[in-house]
């Protein structure tokens, strides 16, 4: 009777330790599933080049709603644009507080693996807030690379859509005022202020995890 008791609670005792086990195996899925989105981005990156190709052959400037064709076209695919490299971001964001969970699982703290884990993995809650103290947060690996397409498809189409009409109409700045001001935010947005504000979320969130001085 003594060891069956026993037994059930050495059974209770492993159970929360599969139970982190199996988030760790989550977690480690989850991560791969970030960097494996790639259809994603390119169900929002091809259709904003290709459209932005179509206006610049079929558009006519001087034909009926030409010119406002043109425009609201181009600033829709800069809002598409827009949008891709802020998912981007938020993705990397999700990307950075799964691999801080995960480190919070390998610390000393839970499953005490630190050992079989790469030296240039950040290991404590104090390494993550020295990390990202006042630092911004980019994506990682193929994500960054998406992200940084869009930034660079979003310059390429306000530098051609405003030699287009440069090019094809005189007094065209009407048009081109809007396009190059708000493509010039949408750039900046993605490129300095979304960054910072995920930066900060995250380091908040680090604050936290050594505020809680278990890891």
């Amino acid at each position: 009777m003594a060891d069956h008791e026993r037994k059930n609670n050495n059974n209770l005792d492993d159970d929360p330790r599969i139970a982190v086990e199996n988030m760790h195996k989550t977690f480690l899925e989850a991560l791969r599933h970030r960097e494996q989105e790639i259809l994603r981005y390119i169900a929002i990156l091809a259709p904003a080049l290709g459209g932005f190709v179509w206006l610049l052959n079929e558009v006519n400037l001087e034909g009926k709603n030409g010119v406002f064709i043109f425009t609201v076209g181009t600033l829709g695919i800069l809002f598409l644009l827009f949008v891709g490299a802020v998912y981007s971001l938020a993705l990397g964001y999700n990307f950075r507080y799964v691999t801080l969970q995960l480190a919070k699982m390998e610390s000393d703290f839970c499953l005490n693996i630190k050992e079989f884990i790469l030296e240039s993995w950040l290991r404590t809650a104090n390494e993550w807030v020295e990390e990202y103290k006042k630092k911004r947060c980019f994506p990682p690996e193929i994500i960054n690379v998406f992200w940084l397409s869009f930034i660079i498809a979003k310059i390429f189409v306000v530098l051609m859509a405003v030699i287009f009409l440069i090019i094809n109409q005189k007094n065209m700045w009407i048009q081109i005022l809007p396009i190059s001001v708000i493509g010039v935010v949408c750039i900046i947005v993605a490129l300095w202020f979304a960054p910072s504000h995920y930066g900060k979320k995250l380091y908040e969130m680090c604050e936290e995890e050594k505020k809680a001085n278990k890891w």
